[in-house]
C-alpha cells in the first residue's frame, strides 16, 4: 500500500491550494478526481462564465447606448463564441492533470473511497494517508418532478452548440440570472421560474429588485412563487408545468435549481463521518471532521460560509498551517467579496442593509449621474455603505455594471477603526475610478 502524507479527494481551489503550500515542503500527495481536473469552477463554473461574459458585457453595453452615441447595438455570435470556448478548454482540460503532478505529488482517476481513518480506496487499490482532505464540492441539484431528465444543468450549458430560440431557467440563484443573462444577450427568449418569493437571497434585496426590473425591461420574463410541477418532451419542444398550472413551451430546459455537497459514495455513514446533505460536512475550527485526520475544505464543507472560491483557499491555507506549523488558533474568514455577473452586477461585502445593527448607519451614493456611469449607459448605478456606531465599515454594496470590481475596494476597509485615514493614507486610487470617491463617502 503506497503511503502519502495528504490524500485529497477532489482538484478543485482548495486542492490545488493546498498543494500550492504543499510543494514548498517535501511532504507527498495523492490528488483523486472521478470528473473534470481542476474542479467546477474552472470547468463548468466560474472561469467559463466570465469568458462568455467578456462578450455579453459589450454587447448588452451597447444596448443601453443606442441612441447615446452608439449607433446600433451589437449582436453575438454564439456558435463563434462557443467554437473558441470549446477550443480553449479542450487545451486546458489536456494540461490541468498533468499540471498538478509532480515528484511528490501522485494523481489517481477514480471514485475515492475513505475506509479508515488514514485509508481511501479507489477500485481495488488502497491508499493511506496522514492526513485525508475531502475537497469534493458541489454538484447541480436535479429537480424531484417528473421529466428532470429533460433539463440541462450549467455543466453542459458552456458547451451548448445551438442557441435556442426561447429558454426556460428554473431557479433564482447565482447560476439561473447568470445563465438567463447570457442567453437573452444572444438573443433567446428567457424565461425564468423561481419557486420562492424572492431571487438572489444572500444580495441586497433592493438592489435585486432594481436588478430584476432592469432585466425585466431588456425582455426577461421572470415568475416568482412558481414552483415546477413536471417537464415534457413534445415532438421538436419541452413543455414546463408549473404547480399553478402554468404551462411554458420551450427549447431548451435549465436546471439552475440549486448546488448540493458532492458527498455521495466517499463512505463517510459507514466510517461515521457527520454530514448533512444540504449544508455539507460537519467541521470544526481546524476544518477537522469527527474523525480528527480527515478534513473537509470548501464548498463540500459546512463552514458556515458563502460556497465561494476564495473561501476555499482560506480552508486550504487554515489546513495547512494547523498541520504543518501547528496553528492552535482557529480559522478566521476575511471579509470575501461576491457578485453576480449579471447586467448590471450586484456585489456585496460584510453586511447588507437588512442586517443592521442598533446604531449602526447607511450611506448611499448615486453612481448613475457621473461622468463615468453615463457614457456607460449605467444610469442605475448605485452604492450603500454601512458604518457601525463607531464609524467602521461593516458592509457595502453596489448596483452597476461593474459593482464586481468596485466592491473590492470595500473589503480591506470593512472592521478599520477610522476607514477614512486609511484609505486617505494607504490607498492612492487612480482619478476618476470610483475608488476616488471614497473621499467623498468618507467625509
Amino acid at each position: 500500500m503506497k503511503k502519502y502524507d495528504y490524500i485529497i479527494i477532489g482538484s478543485g481551489p482548495a486542492a490545488n491550494h493546498l498543494l500550492f503550500k504543499l510543494a514548498r515542503t517535501d511532504r507527498t500527495a495523492l490528488v483523486i478526481e472521478n470528473n473534470l481536473w481542476g474542479g467546477t469552477c474552472p470547468n463548468t463554473g466560474c472561469q467559463p462564465k466570465i469568458f462568455l461574459e467578456g462578450a455579453v458585457r459589450p454587447v448588452l453595453n451597447t444596448y443601453y447606448l443606442t441612441g447615446k452615441g452608439v449607433k446600433a447595438a451589437a449582436q453575438l455570435d454564439w456558435r463563434t463564441l462557443i467554437k473558441r470556448k470549446k477550443e480553449i478548454w479542450a487545451e486546458f482540460r489536456a494540461e490541468e492533470r498533468s499540471s498538478i503532478e509532480s515528484d511528490q505529488v501522485d494523481t489517481v482517476f477514480g471514485s475515492g473511497v475513505i475506509t479508515g481513518p488514514h485509508t481511501v480506496q479507489v477500485a481495488d487499490q488502497e491508499y493511506e494517508g496522514k492526513n485525508i482532505v475531502i475537497a469534493t464540492g458541489l454538484l447541480p441539484h436535479h429537480l424531484e418532478v417528473p421529466g428532470s431528465e429533460y433539463a440541462i444543468t450549467n455543466d453542459e450549458f458552456f458547451d451548448l452548440d445551438e442557441l435556442p430560440k426561447k429558454a426556460v431557467v428554473i431557479g433564482g440563484g447565482y447560476v439561473a440570472l447568470e445563465l438567463a443573462t447570457i442567453l437573452q444577450a444572444a438573443g433567446s427568449e428567457v424565461t425564468v421560474l423561481q419557486h420562492s418569493e424572492k431571487l438572489l437571497r444572500p444580495f441586497d434585496q433592493e438592489y435585486v429588485e432594481k436588478l430584476t426590473e432592469i432585466m425585466e425591461e431588456r425582455g426577461i420574463v421572470i415568475h416568482l412563487n412558481t414552483p415546477v410541477k413536471a417537464i415534457a418532451k413534445n415532438s421538436a419542444t419541452y413543455e414546463v408545468t408549473a404547480e399553478n398550472g402554468q404551462k411554458f413551451e420551450t427549447d431548451l430546459v435549465i436546471d439552475a435549481s440549486g448546488r448540493r455537497p458532492n458527498v455521495n459514495g466517499l463512505g463517510l455513514k459507514k466510517l461515521g463521518i457527520k454530514f448533512d446533505p444540504v449544508k455539507g460536512v460537519a467541521v470544526n475550527e481546524h476544518l477537522q471532521t469527527n474523525v480528527p485526520s480527515i478534513f473537509a475544505a470548501g464548498d463540500v464543507a459546512d463552514n458556515g460560509q458563502m460556497n465561494l472560491t476564495p473561501v476555499a483557499w482560506v480552508d486550504s491555507y487554515h489546513i495547512y498551517d494547523f498541520v504543518e506549523n501547528g496553528l492552535t488558533e482557529g480559522i478566521k474568514y476575511p471579509a470575501v467579496a461576491t457578485s453576480t455577473f449579471t447586467y448590471p452586477q450586484v456585489a456585496q461585502v460584510g453586511k447588507r442593509e437588512s442586517e443592521m445593527a442598533e446604531g449602526d448607519t447607511v450611506r448611499r451614493m448615486k453612481l448613475g449621474s457621473t461622468f463615468a456611469a453615463l457614457g456607460e449607459g449605467d444610469e442605475e448605478a448605485e452604492l450603500k455603505v454601512i458604518f457601525n456606531k463607531d464609524g467602521e465599515v461593516v458592509g457595502a454594496s453596489e448596483i452597476s455594471i461593474n459593482a464586481g470590481e468596485d466592491i473590492n475596494l470595500f473589503a480591506p476597509l470593512i472592521g478599520k477603526k477610522d476607514p477614512a485615514e486609511f484609505a486617505m493614507n494607504n490607498l492612492g486610487f487612480a482619478f476618476p475610478t470610483l475608488a476616488n470617491k471614497l473621499d467623498v463617502l468618507f467625509r
